[in-house]
């Protein structure tokens, strides 16, 4: 009996034991992270540590104040939720890097979603979801932003107006940056760049929003490969000096009256060169602007291929000119070296064999002028009233911007292939407003009898 009841006891031992020990169940939510920790694991991190994040959902904001580097594998989901007035992640140390970060900062507010205050900071393959700005940075030079997402998430339709969503990357005094890679939609402007000089804008996508890059009282800014799609206008040049502008495509930037492909305005001493702007309102639109190159681009399917206003000095060529129902208009704009441009709706003669024709094509302004001291007089674009006039109208010929020498086929940078001289897309539009008239006429008709 002693030896059965000592083996009882040790079996009852045995079990209290093992349960005592015993895993607890794993549930879902005791799977992810604990979503408080990230904030904690940052302040306790030495400088320069690597911080490999678990895929989980962890609670924002935090604040950075250390060189650090925050890392999420490739094909690991880690979600950054920030529902605090504060930025959803803070940057105030230089060096820091963060890498992978799902980043959801949906409500509306004043502050930005990512606020970087320090230089030599990288940023690569964020996904943004913002109510606010996406990354915001203040004084912040020798960074990059790479491969990353900016989307708009705080509210759609007539609740939230164009002005106030915040821009997708802004920039406020900050210099030397690189920008690359990364696509934003939704937003206010695109790439904002403010007293800002020698950044590097290169391989972006933007689209739906205002301006696609907007540049502000910039030095030496380089705009590169980028593509803005139905978006107001795909690249704001205003008031800078020195900026490149160089093989972008911008698209369908049409639905705004004030809508174009490329808009350079106090612009000084900048290239722009083999771009691609295609049915735009305006495509190439330079005001108040003198001593740019603008050089190489396909401007194709635009209501106005080129139009100037006071502008000075600026060198035109090699440009192609293809399907636009207006090709260029000009008005107060002398000086400017226009030539040897193609024009497909300009019949030239070529008489000595060189490729040019030697009777210059000139920009007749009488219709921009009529149209600005009179809006209205726009829907009466191209009628067969207009196009009379146009024609009899030749004051001060001497002053027209003109092309010395068009070019009687496109120049090698375009890549469209011309079945014929005449694009097809003014003609129809034309002969659609020529219907119209007459239709107007035969009514009026009607009604008198």
């Amino acid at each position: 009996m002693k030896g059965s009841s000592a083996w009882n006891a040790l079996i009852l031992l045995t079990t209290v034991l093992g349960l005592a020990f015993m895993p607890l169940p794993v549930t879902a939510d005791s799977a992810k992270p604990m979503s408080m920790s990230l904030q904690a694991r940052i302040d306790a991190a030495k400088e320069n540590d690597t911080l490999l994040l678990e895929a989980g959902h962890y609670e924002g904001p935090i604040a950075i104040s250390k060189t650090l580097h925050l890392k999420v594998a490739e094909g690991t989901e880690v979600v950054l939720v920030n529902s605090s007035e504060a930025p959803a992640v803070h940057i105030s140390a230089n060096g820091v890097s963060i890498e992978g970060l799902n980043i959801r900062d949906e409500a509306l507010k004043k502050e930005p979603t990512v606020l970087v205050q320090a230089d030599g900071v990288r940023l690569e393959r964020l996904q943004i979801q913002t109510g606010a700005y996406g990354i915001k940075m203040i004084e912040a030079d020798r960074s990059e932003i790479l491969h990353s997402t900016v989307v708009w998430a705080g509210g759609t339709g007539d609740s939230v107006k164009l002005s106030d969503k915040g821009n997708g990357i802004d920039l406020y005094e900050s210099h030397g940056n690189r920008l690359a890679g990364n696509r934003i939609s939704g937003m206010h402007d695109g790439i904002y760049l403010e007293n800002s000089d020698e950044n590097r804008i290169e391989s972006n996508y933007f689209e739906g929003l205002r301006y696609g890059v907007h540049c502000m009282y910039t030095k030496g800014t380089s705009i590169r490969q980028n593509i803005g799609v139905l978006n107001i206008t795909g690249a704001m040049v205003m008031a800078v000096q020195n900026v490149e502008l160089i093989g972008n495509t911008f698209e369908k930037q049409s639905e705004n009256v004030n809508s174009q492909g490329i808009l350079l305005f106090d612009a000084h001493r900048s290239v722009v060169q083999n771009n691609r702007v295609e049915g735009n309102r305006v495509g190439l639109y330079v005001e108040q602007s003198a001593d740019n190159v603008i050089k190489g681009n396909d401007v194709i399917g635009n209501f106005i291929g080129l139009q100037l206003l006071d502008a000075k000095q600026n060198h035109f060529t090699e440009n192609n000119f293809i399907g636009n129902v207006v090709p260029a208009e000009a008005k107060n704009s002398v000086g400017n070296a226009v030539n040897g441009n193609y024009w497909d709706s300009f019949q030239g003669i070529d008489a000595d064999g060189d490729g040019k024709s030697n009777i210059a094509f000139a920009m007749n302004p009488f219709f921009l002028s009529l149209s600005k001291a009179r809006p209205g007089f726009q829907l009466l674009f191209q009628s067969p009233g207009m196009v009379f006039l146009e024609g009899l109208y030749q004051s001060e010929r001497n002053t027209w911007t003109s092309d010395a020498s068009p070019l009687m086929n496109p120049a090698p940078s375009s890549n469209v292939i011309m079945e014929g001289k005449t694009s097809a897309v003014p003609g129809i539009v034309g002969g659609l407003l020529l219907i119209l008239a007459a239709a107007t006429i035969l009514i009026a008709r009607r009604r008198e009898g």
